[in-house]
């Protein structure tokens, strides 16, 4: 058994790196971003009206033009704008040269050709100017940075059509367990449905990932085998169950015979110590204990880290806060305690209490739950007002 640090090293040593591909910017969506863009323009890349008004050049106490013409979204006007002369124009459209001001159709009156001003605007009111927003040439993207959706309009905007990008890894997810049916199916004494299966793919989809289900695997060395090959041939296969002490445990053995190379096998962390990590040429594979929280607890902590790895995002490690505990917390000590909790912001400090858990396989919990305290190795008692470590999903 090694300790999560540990773990976590090992895992980011024995990742690589996904391929670097070209793709539309309106498929680039959860994915990394390859190299610092740019933008190509400026953005606004012409003085414009910010709103439906009229435009003219600002002078003190004149509250009466004579408007020339319209100008809408997408015209322009060569003529520079003379004095006591104004032009109709509609949000987004070009400011006339000559012109400073717009002010809102809402505050005037019109007759005829003439449009009086019932307020007067301050000067350079309701104008967008070009580049107010970004500059040619500037950073608007730094290289490890996730697609956002955003982040989209500004790519596209800056003048990008296309974007270099990390490829995104390919997971295959396998449950094992004699015990489990799908979703959907009448339940025999003895069985229960398939949840880890469902929430894993979900997991895989909020970090952009769209996993592949495999279906569940009796506990016996042929259907096994044949499941898990079918699995290794992703980037990461993901195997729920089977990877313990028990008789039926068969996942790791099974692993070692299809040519998997064992990197670890037990974490000193609770729930998930049985967790399995290890790889081919060509696949990460990591092996959960089948508890729902141990499942739930696998893929915050080592899944994550590895697609961050994969992709070349700019943080890897999970990222912790500090919180002030609100109920006592006792737990054994002897591991890192990933244990369901809610927590809240009272005037800037940060409060966290336990939620009620009968255990990893108490599903209520981890729904009732936004994040984990952790309990540290060797500190067993916690009391109100004592800081502990948390981690929010």
């Amino acid at each position: 058994m090694i300790e999560l640090d540990k773990a976590l090293e090992l895992i980011i040593e024995n990742c690589g790196i996904m391929p670097e591909i070209e793709l539309p910017v309106h498929e680039t969506l959860g994915y990394i971003l390859t190299y610092d863009l740019y933008s190509k323009l400026d953005m606004p890349p012409f003085d414009k009206s910010a709103m439906d008004g009229f435009a003219f050049k600002w002078n003190g106490g004149i509250s009466e033009y004579i408007c020339d013409r319209t100008i809408a979204a997408g015209d322009s006007m060569d003529e520079p704008l003379e004095d006591g002369h104004c032009v109709a124009i509609m949000t987004g459209a070009p400011l006339p040269f000559g012109a400073d001001t717009v002010i809102p159709v809402e505050i005037t009156k019109k007759e005829g050709n003439k449009v009086l001003f019932d307020l007067m605007p301050k000067k350079c009111a309701n104008v967008s100017y070009k580049a107010e927003d970004i500059k040619k040439d500037s950073l608007i993207l730094a290289k490890g940075s996730k697609i956002r959706t955003q982040d989209i309009a500004l790519i596209v905007a800056a003048g990008y059509s296309h974007i270099k990008v990390r490829e995104l890894p390919i997971i295959h997810i396998l449950n094992t367990g004699s015990e489990i049916i799908e979703p959907g199916q009448t339940l025999k004494y003895g069985q229960i449905y398939n949840s880890n299966g469902t929430m894993l793919a979900v997991m895989a989809q909020n970090i952009g990932i769209n996993a592949e289900y495999l279906g569940i695997a009796e506990d016996d060395e042929k259907s096994l085998s044949a499941k898990l090959a079918e699995g290794l041939k992703g980037d990461i296969l993901l195997i729920s169950g089977g990877v313990s002490m028990g008789e039926f445990d068969l996942v790791p053995k099974v692993l070692l015979s299809l040519g998997v190379e064992q990197i670890f096998h037990k974490v000193a962390i609770k729930p998930g110590k049985p967790v399995f990590f290890g790889k081919t040429d060509k696949c990460l594979v990591f092996g959960l204990p089948g508890n729902p929280l141990s499942n739930f607890v696998g893929f915050e902590l080592f899944v994550k880290t590895a697609v961050r790895k994969l992709t070349a995002q700019e943080h890897i490690l999970p990222v912790y806060g500090e919180a002030e505990l609100a109920k006592p917390f006792i737990h054994k000590g002897d591991r890192v305690n990933f244990f369901p909790a809610v927590h809240r912001n009272e005037n800037g400090v940060i409060k966290i209490e336990p939620v009620f858990s009968n255990g990893s396989a108490d599903i209520s919990s981890l729904s009732n739950a936004d994040c984990f305290l952790i309990g540290a190795t060797g500190k067993k008692e916690y009391v109100p007002g004592d800081k502990i470590g948390f981690y929010e999903f």
